[in-house]
């Protein structure tokens, strides 16, 4: 009997009887029917081939609204040309995204179509040639708090009222302390936490499954404690809900905006976990730390990307407008 490979990746990845399986993924599976089985087969292959279910689930959304597209205008996605790419650009700024997440998305087609063309089932990646918006690789739409805005979200984690509150001040001190991701946050189990060296440690699996440990100040152990009390020592999940379920990415970040309202931070809607992460970041530069250091703590694959996180705050503290200003008046 043949076994095909998206059959097995199917069964590996299907999801439990008590879970139903993800929006993207029946939402995929609807507008792939465009394609013939065998090149059906490859898509989750591919899929499977991606280093975090994270990666995973984002590139099979970004392939589930090119073949959509491709289903809207009657196109065959194995013979289009670049010149159908460069209309798929085109349509993708026009619905407003950022330049760097109409990038992404085309990058994601793309790299399907590069694994089409390795299992030979193309010949060439014509979408490879589309146009992608220039991204300026110094610039981030998130910019950090600044210390006295940290130092307001803490206070107002700490005195945060309910019954999930240490819960609460211990992720707000986790987030700003140690500038994980928040997937990062939501995975770590109780396991996750040790110690090395005589010093409170935090395990964080970061993307494509790499590790690092990072070290626990006090100030978030005492806090992280405070709410191991009222957790348990079961294993499982660090963080979770009163059912003992894990907290998902969006309840981390309605927690976060939560917490920026009553700490009565500026445009509070604004503060995401990813704004503790850039926080964390040019804290830390502000403190003294290395660039490289910096990068290895938020486990970034290049000091590039790192730079992106220091450059905003840096660009406007340093702005020669206010050197030019105090001549003119």
């Amino acid at each position: 009997m043949t076994v095909l490979v998206g059959q097995i990746v199917d069964s590996v990845l299907a999801p439990s009887a008590q879970k139903q399986e993800p929006l993207w993924k029946r939402e995929l599976r609807g507008e792939m029917a465009i394609l013939q089985p065998s090149v059906q087969e490859l898509v989750w292959a591919w899929l499977s081939r991606q280093r975090s279910p994270h990666t995973g689930a984002a590139y099979g959304r970004d392939l589930r609204e090119w073949l959509a597209f491709c289903n809207q205008f009657d196109l065959d996605p194995l013979t289009v040309d670049v010149g159908h790419g460069d209309v798929y650009a085109r349509s993708l700024q026009v619905r407003g995204l950022s330049a760097r997440s109409a990038a992404r998305k085309l990058a994601a087609v793309s790299s399907w179509y590069t694994y089409l063309v390795r299992r030979r089932a193309i010949r060439v990646n014509e979408f490879a040639g589309a146009n992608r918006p220039e991204i300026n690789r110094k610039e981030s739409k998130t910019v950090g708090l600044t210390e006295t805005e940290a130092a307001a979200l803490i206070r107002a984690a700490m005195n945060d009222h309910g019954p999930r509150r240490l819960r609460t001040a211990a992720i707000i001190g986790l987030l700003l302390s140690v500038g994980p991701r928040v997937a990062e946050v939501v995975a770590l189990e109780l396991g996750s936490l040790g110690y090395e060296r005589g010093m409170r440690t935090v395990r964080i699996v970061g993307k494509g499954g790499k590790i690092r440990t990072r070290q626990l100040p006090a100030e978030a152990a005492d806090v992280v404690d405070a709410y191991l009390v009222e957790r348990g020592d079961a294993p499982g999940p660090l963080f979770v809900t009163a059912s003992g379920k894990a907290l998902s990415a969006r309840d981390v970040a309605s927690l976060v905006r939560r917490i920026a309202i009553q700490a009565g931070l500026f445009k509070p809607e604004r503060v995401t976990p990813h704004t503790l992460r850039h926080t964390f970041a040019t804290l830390a530069e502000e403190r003294g730390s290395s660039v490289r250091e910096i990068q290895d703590a938020l486990g970034h694959e290049s000091t590039a990307t790192t730079e992106i996180y220091l450059h905003a705050p840096k660009r406007l503290e340093s702005d020669p407008s206010v050197k030019v200003a105090k001549v003119l008046w």
